[in-house]
């Protein structure tokens, strides 16, 4: 309270004695605010949150979503000057938690409160995030816009972590070819970026090229790799086809190809990418190369 703090836990942590009202009024009762103020601030939340229907029922009367509503409610009652959400959607079904996504969101435009969200949903954090921090065993690998770390990923960790699906990762070498410098590696031959000769230490470095699923598109003739499609997921507008590398004991990876791409299974898939939509990185530290 002193700190003007409020906390939205992941386990709702509602007081199953009391009725919804009572959970969301429990801290301005505890502060002894005026009986007539706590009951505005309590109608005023409900009727952001559209719980006013449930301020008589208990918790166990509630489904999951409605808990988490109240569990908001009882931060927004405060008004903090900062809330802190600790993963508040994890114990939420897929469809509801999309629902609940766009609710904070909303929520959050409307309050105008800052707002620090831990979460291990990387959805969660590119669509409610104005800034993303994104740690990996205690370190800071990026900090940035969810625009920034999707498409500058500035780390090996952050490149697999980001998107979906994943980033593509590739083992990969330099090899300068006078004008059209490639890049080679098992079963993939792609054109390398303009900048990356001059960001080399040595012509033999170790190299992992990154390449985003949505980023490959079909080709007839002079593939840069070429996908043996093992499992095609349709999703309607587009596909996502897994794979592997047309070699033996070739690399899996995934394309987002458009439309029903069912009659590519079991085939040969030809995909070309342009070198301005390839990330490289340094093997050996992780760290992104870039211009």
């Amino acid at each position: 309270m002193a700190r003007d703090i409020a906390m939205v836990f992941q386990n709702y942590a509602l007081y199953p004695h009391m009725n919804v009202a009572q959970n969301m009024s429990f801290a301005l009762n505890l502060a002894r605010r005026p009986e007539a103020e706590v009951q505005a601030k309590v109608t005023r939340a409900a009727q952001v949150l559209n719980i006013e229907h449930l301020l008589q029922r208990k918790p166990k009367e509630l489904s999951g979503g409605q808990r988490q509503r109240v569990a908001i409610g009882r931060a927004i009652v405060r008004e903090p000057k900062v809330f802190l959400f600790d993963e508040p959607l994890s114990n939420l079904d897929a469809k509801l938690r999309g629902h609940m996504r766009a609710e904070l969101a909303l929520l959050h435009e409307r309050l105008g409160k800052t707002t620090v969200y831990v979460t291990h949903d990387q959805v969660e954090a590119m669509t409610l995030a104005n800034r993303i921090v994104i740690f990996d065993k205690g370190r800071i690998q990026q900090v940035g816009t969810p625009s920034e770390v999707f498409n500058h990923p500035a780390t090996l960790f952050v490149a697999a972590f980001i998107g979906t699906p994943s980033m593509n990762l590739l083992a990969a070498r330099f090899e300068a070819q006078g004008g059209a410098d490639r890049l080679l590696g098992a079963g993939f031959n792609l054109p390398a970026p303009g900048w990356l000769r001059d960001r080399l230490r040595s012509a033999d470095q170790a190299l992992t090229v990154g390449i985003r699923p949505q980023a490959m598109r079909v080709t007839t003739d002079d593939a840069a790799l070429t996908l043996c499609a093992d499992v095609v997921e349709y999703l309607g507008t587009e596909s996502q086809v897994v794979g592997h590398l047309d070699i033996p004991g070739g690399q899996r990876i995934t394309a987002t190809l458009p439309g029903d791409a069912h009659s590519r299974l079991h085939r040969k898939v030809g995909l070309a990418v342009g070198a301005d939509d390839l990330h490289v990185f340094d093997t050996a530290s992780g760290v992104a190369l870039r211009p």
